[in-house]
Order: C-alpha cells, then structure tokens, then sequence
C-alpha cells in the first residue's frame, strides 16, 4: 500500500477518535477514511461489514453537514446501494443534491416524490440531471418555480413534450429567462416556434428564422395565429358578461382581427358566445340577430351572416359542422364537458371537411390545434379515423 493510502486508511486510532471525539469534522474525516478503504478492497469479512454498517449510520447522522460529505464522496461510487440513495435523494436539498443530480438509476417514480417535496434545490438538481424524461419534465413545469424550469429547458438531456412546453410558455413565456431558454433548444416544433416568436426580442426571433430556415410570410402567419389564441385565452373571463363581450369584439374588430379563423377557433374551443357576438359584430347586426340566423336549424341564416361578415362562402362547411355539433351535443360553452365537446368537434370537423381541396379550409383545420392538449388532438383524430397528428405531418 502506497503511503497515500496508509494515511487515507481508517486506523484503530481514527476508530477511538472517532468514540471519543463527538465533533461533525471527526465523523467527515472518517466518511472519507471509509470511503477509501471499501473502495479499494484493503477490507473484507467483518472487518469490511461492520465499515460499511458505519457507513451506513453515517448517512443517517444528525449532522446534515456529515450526511452531505457521505453523499459527494459515494453519488458515483458502487458503494451508493439503491437503497442508500433513496435515502439521501429524501434527505434536505443540500445532502440530496450530489445523488438527485448525477446518479442515473434513480427511477421516475422516486424523482416525482421528491419533486412533490417543494423543495427547490432539490428540483433544480433534478431539472439538471443527465436524462430527464417527459413526465418528469412536465412535473418540473408544474412546480412554478421560474429558475427550475429555465434549468430545465437549458438542459439538451431532457426530453420535453410539445405540451409540457406549451404550459411553459403560456404560464411565464412573457419572461426573458423562461422564452431564451426555450428558443436554444432543439428540434422545437412549428407550433412551439410560432408561440416563442410572440415572445421572444427580435434578436432571438431572427435566430430562430435563420436556424430553423423559416420563411418571412411563414413567421407572419405564426405571429398572428399566436396573437388569435392569445386573445381568445385572454377573453375567457368576460364570457359571462355579454356586455363586456360586445365592447371586446368591437375592439377587435376595428383592429381587423374578428379573422375567420379566429371565430372558428372560438366556436371549436367552446367559446360558444364569444363566436356568436363576434360574428355578430362583424356582421353589422345585434347580438340577438346574430343568435337568431347562427343557430337557426335552416340551411339559410348562417350564410345570410357570412356574406354581412364578407367571410369567403369557402368556409362555410366546417362552420356548420362545429355548429351541428354543438347542437347535438346540448353544450351551453362553460367549462362542465368542454373537453369532450372540443373532441368531438374537432373528429367532426377534420371527418367531414378535410378532403375539401381548397387552401384556405386547409389553413383553417390546421390551426384548429392550437391551444389544444395533445390528449385532446390524439382522441379527436382516431375518432375522425385518422391516427397522425396533423399537425406534424403538415411540417
């Protein structure tokens, strides 16, 4: 044994200091004496037994600065058993950190429990690691916590589904940190790109021009289907007041923006009285004249108020789906069986509309997803029979 080593080794001398001498630093002293020897197989059959029993208690010391210097030395060791570092991983987040961070066995299971600790540090330990899979990045999302998530999203390791980001980015995409971090990704999705460039700085949103080869009239396009959901999120809590619906439509309509697309987003997301004041306003008539013609059960009143609106008559079909639909289903446009209804409307539309050869419907379908949960899209499309998502297959 080289001299380094014999004074690394544990002693019976360190053994009586370290009955004796009650101190933190003693008993680190002695994690990496044992450390060592274990290690380096100069123990074995009791001797090596009742080292590693040490160990063990040492992992378990009062002292969080001791458990600490037990979890640096041994996160990459063989002496780290699966269920030692199950321990230290629900240790405080200063001990758990080394184990959270670097030690790949840990399985998915164990990572929620301890994200569901609140405990920063150690999240931030976890949105760090090596490989993060997709129900573990979408629980960090779900912390709220602005520098866990940014970590996340800066780490290549991690594997983040389109709709873990998407709840990234609609909760604190406004923030620099949060929108950097998700633009130096890779392989993002159109629809991810085309929410990031409604928040990132110019100098960001070229980047993202220029590495994902996206043409000027595309990312126009992108701008403005953004802003469309965007608003209609934003006009959700004035859905009670018909009021305060009219006053917004308004507005939006002297902005140019009551598009066809916005209104059929509406009416497919459940906004069933936004679309009806919008279209309304649009049109030139009262809401109660806009209720009236729109969901009249003759073939007539819905084209009466698209050709007042100037909406292309090429529209119409998937319009009078989604109206069909709502019908049929008795949806009132609250929150109680939303869901279902978007499914529905969705299978119904795409079923019934999506072999219409005309460029403009096509355009129209496609942004029908966005603001939708991949649940919903992945259940629409095999009731429509069509087991893809669209779209990624119009990329």
């Amino acid at each position: 044994m080289t001299s380094t080593a014999t004074n690394r080794a544990l002693s019976s001398a360190d053994v009586r200091r370290l009955l004796s001498d009650s101190s933190a630093q003693a008993r680190m002293e002695t994690v990496s004496k044992l450390v060592a020897d274990l290690e380096n197989g100069s123990l074995a059959g009791p001797e090596k037994a009742i080292a590693t029993d040490i160990l063990h208690k040492l992992a378990m010391d009062a002292e969080a600065s001791v458990r600490e210097s037990v979890a640096w030395q041994i996160h990459n060791s063989p002496l780290l058993t699966d269920t030692l570092a199950a321990r230290l991983a629900r240790d405080i987040g200063r001990v758990a950190f080394p184990v959270l961070r670097n030690v790949a066995r840990l399985t998915d299971d164990l990572l929620l429990q301890v994200i569901a600790d609140h405990d920063a540090e150690k999240q931030l330990a976890i949105a760090g690691r090596q490989e993060v899979s997709p129900s573990v990045a979408d629980a960090i999302v779900e912390t709220d916590n602005v520098r866990v998530i940014t970590r996340l999203l800066r780490n290549d390791g991690a594997t983040i589904a389109d709709a873990t980001l998407h709840k990234a980015l609609d909760r604190y995409g406004i923030l620099a940190p949060v929108n950097e971090a998700a633009a130096s990704r890779s392989n993002l999705s159109l629809e991810v790109i085309g929410k990031l460039i409604g928040y990132v700085s110019d100098e960001i949103k070229a980047s993202l021009v220029e590495r994902h080869r996206l043409s000027p009239v595309l990312v126009a396009e992108m701008v403005e289907r953004g802003r469309e959901a965007a608003t209609i999120l934003l006009m959700k809590p004035l859905a009670d007041s018909s009021a305060d619906l009219q006053l917004a439509a308004r507005q939006l309509d002297r902005d140019g923006r009551l598009s066809p697309t916005m209104m059929l987003r509406a009416l497919c997301a459940g906004e069933t009285r936004l679309f009806t004041i919008g279209l309304g306003v649009r049109a030139g008539i009262s809401a109660e004249s806009a209720r009236l013609l729109v969901w009249d059960d003759g073939p007539l009143g819905l084209r009466a108020v698209f050709e007042k609106a100037k909406f292309p008559m090429a529209l119409l079909p998937p319009f009078r789906v989604a109206i069909e639909v709502v019908k049929e289903l008795a949806y009132g446009g609250g929150d109680a069986g939303r869901e279902d209804y978007q499914v529905a409307v969705l299978a119904r539309v795409f079923e019934e509309c999506g072999a219409i050869e005309d460029r403009m419907v096509d355009d129209l379908l496609l942004q029908l997803f966005d603001q939708k949960s991949d649940e919903v899209i992945e259940r629409a499309m095999e009731r429509a029979g069509m087991p893809f998502h669209p779209m990624r297959a119009a990329h």
